[in-house]
């Protein structure tokens, strides 16, 4: 309960719910008005009182507006919108009680921790945008769009927008501080000089807001209202893609967009905003948390693999050009060399066992190898929505290659020297060069990714039958979130599965192919809200289901191995055709980002 001490607002407001509400204590207090986490004595739940300033309550006309706007507000039923539960006025206090989000606002999450990760970014900004499009299609218009009034829920992590139609209740009115309803640093051009405010405004200053998630600043800094006022009205604010270059160019520009002076210039519903980031974040969606760990660790594992194989490497080559230049130290020398090699491979001996480890547990889960192989080429589609897409860059690799090679060179020509001292460095530098060049290799032609594949692979599949031993076969479960496609490709994988060997062997590796199909199918989802995107899409996906029909023919004994070859054949050179345009579309994004 409260404490000891309390404000007279807290007083007057507890004196006034009395049977109805307990406070408990003030959670924020701004121009808007006072926030208190009360308790429903009725229904035993916690909620969020929030009392209009009194200075504003005795104001009959504002009074009267306040009321009747929070009543409309109160109708709005929407997840990314903290419900309004009832308006009330008592003894001359004027309140509304609304849900209580166990979390923390945008802005102060932001403040503490810095820009938020380019995933939560666009999640959060759609959440709102989602948001925003429910209340404008009520005639709702927010006017006060901040990170303070955005809420995200400590476990889910779901943004949810507070003070719905509160904003315009009081606009026509200014406060007695003399300062515009609002906040200068998110206001809208229009807004600040009394223009019509409308859905875009409300779209401007989410722009501001979601610049602000994605780089921790703001895009116009001030000292005063004022200057914030003049920059809004007169200045352009950087791209966001220059300060945010891990953004999506899509996502960039859909915000760049919302920050235009002239509102006909901007999108022109919260919709159309919310379908940009849609396309921005492409096919990124939930897996089970166990898969998720799993496939994150997959990619911290193969990031690390180089450095562990060259690891090795560099020991050996070190310590045998060191007996060939110096002989053996004390005798011990094959020793030394034999005990750094062990450490080594226990490294990775042990990382990888912690992976077979992991899917003997995911296998006690239910989940089956066709599940993780989702999971890893979701996590990869959600890193490629994320970055930039990346080739090798040979005009870097070489220098780092040749870096490694002088390096190595100067070790071997050091431990040929007589001093004592020179002799060590050479041998050290003879292995830390090539363990570092070849770590550096490896991180730049993406040896996560690399690893992955391998993964949804046979590597894969042989980590999963040793992880499977000794365990009785549990029914596998698709994965939570899981498309159509993988759906489907798990279906033929299993049908091929149960075909004879000769069967199999005549078809070829029909789960590649799925996995290429489902993979292309993922990311024609980023395309899909248009009319060419979504026949691609529809075109990719019906080729996994003609597969399904093909082999389910096959097993009740009504179709054709010719049958199935041919539409193997059609489907690799979909494929072909799809894949070709997907690396076109990301050839123009790096275009437009140079």
């Amino acid at each position: 309960m409260s404490g000891i001490s309390a404000s007279a607002e807290f007083l007057a407001l507890q004196e006034a719910v009395a049977g109805h509400y307990s406070l408990e204590r003030e959670l924020g207090r701004g121009g808007m008005g006072v926030v208190f986490l009360a308790r429903d004595v009725a229904l035993d739940r916690l909620v969020a009182i929030k009392l209009l300033p009194p200075d504003l309550a005795g104001i009959p006309e504002v009074r009267t507006r306040f009321l009747r706007e929070a009543r409309t507000a109160a109708g709005l039923a929407h997840p990314n919108i903290v419900p309004i539960h009832s308006v009330e006025e008592v003894h001359g206090l004027v309140f509304f009680v609304m849900g209580y989000v166990d979390g923390e606002t945008l802005g102060t999450r932001v403040r503490r921790e810095g820009a938020l990760p380019s995933r939560d970014v666009m999640r959060v900004t759609q959440e709102i945008a989602w948001a925003l499009g429910h209340a404008h299609a009520r005639g709702i218009v927010h006017r006060d769009v901040k990170p303070d009034n955005v809420l995200l829920e400590r476990d889910t992590g779901r943004a949810l927008v507070v003070d719905f139609g509160i904003a315009r209740s009081v606009a026509a009115d200014t406060p007695a501080g003399g300062l515009r309803t609002g906040t200068p640093q998110y206001m809208s051009p229009e807004q600040i000089t009394g223009g019509v405010v409308d859905a875009r405004s409300d779209l401007y200053s989410l722009g501001v807001t979601a610049f602000f998630a994605a780089t921790g600043r703001l895009p116009f800094e001030s000292h005063s209202n004022e200057g914030f006022i003049t920059k809004h009205l007169s200045e352009t604010p950087p791209p966001l893609a220059r300060l945010a270059p891990a953004l999506p160019t899509r996502f960039a520009g859909a915000v760049d967009r919302c920050l235009a002076k002239d509102p006909d210039a901007r999108c022109a519903s919260a919709e159309e905003f919310g379908l940009e980031v849609e396309a921005a974040r492409g096919a990124l969606v939930r897996v089970p948390a166990s898969l998720q760990r799993f496939a994150r660790e997959a990619h911290a594992v193969g990031s690390e693999a180089g450095g562990y194989l060259v690891g090795i490497g560099g020991v050996i080559l070190g310590f045998e050009a060191f007996q060939l230049i110096e002989g053996d130290f004390l005798g011990i020398t094959r020793a030394i060399e034999i005990l750094m090699v062990t450490v080594f491979t226990g490294l990775s001996a042990t990382r990888v066992g912690r992976l077979v480890a992991m899917t003997r547990q995911l296998l006690r889960e239910g989940y089956d190898h066709r599940a993780l192989a989702a999971a890893l080429t979701l996590e990869d589609r959600a890193l490629e929505a994320v970055e930039e897409p990346t080739r090798p860059d040979w005009r870097a690799i070489w220098p780092t290659v040749g870096v490694g090679v002088v390096a190595t060179g100067l070790g071997l020509a050091g431990m040929a020297t007589d001093g004592d001292l020179l002799v060590t460095l050479g041998l050290a530098t003879t292995i830390a060069a090539p363990l570092i060049t070849v770590r550096r290799l490896w991180e730049k032609l993406g040896g996560g990714k690399l690893f992955s594949r391998l993964l949804r692979g046979r590597l894969g599949r042989w980590m999963f039958r040793v992880g499977g031993v000794g365990l009785r076969a549990q029914p596998a479960l698709p994965a939570a979130g899981e498309r159509t496609e993988l759906a489907l490709g798990r279906a033929v994988e299993d049908l091929f599965r149960g075909l004879p060997d000769e069967q199999r062997a005549r078809l070829g590796d029909v789960p590649t192919l799925v996995d290429r199909l489902e993979a292309d199918a993922l990311a024609l989802r980023a395309h899909a809200n248009t009319p060419q995107g979504g026949a691609r899409l529809a075109t990719a996906v019906a080729a996994i289901e003609t597969l399904r029909l093909d082999l389910l023919k096959l097993h009740a004994g009504t179709g054709s191995m010719d049958e199935l070859t041919r539409d193997l054949d059609a489907a690799r050179a979909l494929g072909a055709q799809v894949d070709a345009q997907i690396n076109a579309q990301r050839d123009a994004n790096g275009l437009d980002k140079r």
